[in-house]
């Protein structure tokens, strides 16, 4: 559960009893709910420029393939009629 905190002059962590929407310090989590902040930044963060551009590569190769495999099909089915 998180908690609000101040940092002291000696370098020690003291809770204010702040809500943690109202607080003016520091937020302590515990390693899972900051495990869940990572995840759920990281699924809506912008892809990177080389995802992109791989998902974009790799959406127009796997079309191309169905494309072309198709043809080979059709030619083949064709012969028999």
């Amino acid at each position: 559960m998180a908690q609000c905190v101040i940092l002291n002059a000696d370098g020690t962590l003291s809770p204010t009893g702040q809500a943690v929407s109202e607080c003016t310090g520091y937020v302590l989590v515990s390693g899972s709910e900051y495990g869940l902040i990572q995840a759920v930044n990281t699924a809506f963060s912008a892809p990177s420029p080389a995802q992109a551009q791989g998902w974009f590569i790799g959406a127009w190769g796997a079309v191309m393939v169905f494309y072309i495999a198709s043809r080979c099909v059709g030619a083949v089915i064709s012969m028999f009629k």
